[in-house]
């Protein structure tokens, strides 16, 4: 079955709103063997709305509306619907009563807007709602040129529209499904150390006679993932479909996957340092305390983090960590002698098996010509003694510091276990 999306709602055009609800609904629809094809986000304008879902219906077998249904002027999802079906308006009573018992419970009396609510298109169905008033709406069409399309629209509200899609629509798209209903399963393999241009060019023969699974590559800050997609009727055919891609791709760039779907970076660092028993402190300037963050956003990572500084300032640097006033009077506090300072002080300060330093210029000032902004240090420190990479990040600060946290925890993972840095 394929599906278009349509987001309805001048606000989400006007950027107000950010548009989380597509992405769950199709999402959801993935999970039972719909297609998505399209998505399309409209605003509150009858003739707009009408002439996206005739694109949509022109096209695809099932259209899901997510908004305009509402008691308001601009809420027209049902009159639009109601227009590109030919199909007119009606009261449903039971859609009434509900409101009215609704309303009654909290003391207030409907107006006539609240029970435009309670109207249908004629011959399709409404969808409850548990979590707000306004239902949702199922219309089938069975016309003679091309049966078993239908629409649905369900509420804007994310509770309203999960709980809608959990309840109403999922079970009931699964019905209309042909046959055995095809699932689309996923694995996600996260890779450090290679661009994305670098990795498709290695595996370029694998991707372009792909069929079934898929592959599809995202770079990220510090990171390249590959999405292996397969659909199929059982979770075991998926599974072994999926067995069969990776180990193919691990023969092949296995060197650079560092974990799988949900084992972020910080995962596989815990991972890391939970199996050699050992602990690890933090020393940060440029990061802000990120590093830290991510380390400890892992379940159980109080087993193997100790702590960490944030020593912005040189006078932190100096008295917490004991970077020695020569270094950053000689070299600065964005260099590589300060980096492997701050490691070795903060594995000091610490008494952890390692530790790990960033000093940088985040920008979007206070670069030079020597210094440019992006410049960064990474040191980390262990029992062997420190080492420490020089990298520079140009990009707005977030970028910035997303990217050098990446690499700050990829340099400690590979130290971790003994596969080298740099």
């Amino acid at each position: 079955m394929r599906a278009e999306l349509v987001s309805v709602g001048t606000e989400l055009l006007l950027g107000e709103i950010v548009d989380t609800n597509a992405a769950y609904m199709s999402q959801r629809l993935a999970e039972i063997g719909v297609d998505v094809h399209f998505r399309h986000t409209v605003g509150d304008n009858l003739r707009r709305i009408v002439s996206v879902l005739e694109l949509a219906l022109s096209r695809s077998e099932a259209v899901l509306i997510c908004g305009g249904l509402g008691p308001t002027q601009d809420d027209l999802t049902r009159e639009s619907i109601a227009e590109v079906t030919g199909r007119p308006l009606r009261a449903d009573p039971d859609a009434e009563r509900r409101l009215r018992e609704f309303f009654a419970r909290r003391g207030y009396t409907p107006t006539p807007n609240n029970l435009k609510q309670a109207t249908v298109p004629d011959g399709g169905i409404l969808l409850e709602n548990t979590c707000g008033t306004a239902p949702g709406v199922l219309v089938q069409l069975d016309d003679d040129d091309r049966p078993g399309r239908v629409i649905v629209a369900v509420p804007g509200p994310p509770a309203e529209m999960r709980e809608m899609m959990q309840r109403e629509v999922i079970p009931r798209l699964t019905e209309l499904l042909d046959g055995e209903p095809m699932a689309v399963y996923s694995r996600v393999l996260r890779m450090a150390d290679i661009g994305e241009s670098s990795l498709v060019a290695e595996i370029d023969d694998i991707i372009s006679e792909q069929t079934d699974p898929t592959i599809a590559p995202y770079a990220h800050p510090g990171e390249v993932t590959l999405r292996l997609a397969t659909k199929s009727a059982s979770e075991e055919e998926a599974r072994r479909r999926l067995d069969e891609l990776e180990q193919r791709l691990r023969e092949r760039v296995g060197q650079y996957i560092y974990g799988v779907d949900d084992e972020t970076m910080e995962v596989a660092v815990g991972n890391a340092l939970r199996e050699a028993g050992a602990t690890v402190a933090v020393a940060e300037s440029c990061t802000g305390g990120l590093i830290a963050s991510r380390i400890t956003d892992v379940p159980g990572s109080s087993d193997y983090f100790l702590g960490g500084v944030v020593a912005y300032a040189n006078e932190i640097k100096q008295r917490v960590l004991n970077v020695p006033h020569d270094t950053l009077v000689e070299h600065g506090a964005v260099s590589e002698p300060t980096a492997l300072a701050m490691a070795t002080g903060a594995r000091r300060l610490y008494g952890s098996d390692y530790a790990v330093a960033t000093t940088g210029i985040a920008g979007p000032g206070g670069g030079t010509e020597e210094k440019p902004v992006g410049l960064v240090y990474i040191a980390v420190a262990d029992s062997e003694g420190t080492v420490c990479l020089e990298q520079n990040w140009p990009g707005t600060r977030d970028q910035f510091k997303r990217r050098v946290s990446q690499n700050a925890l990829n340099m400690l993972r590979k130290r971790v276990l003994g596969t080298g840095v740099g």
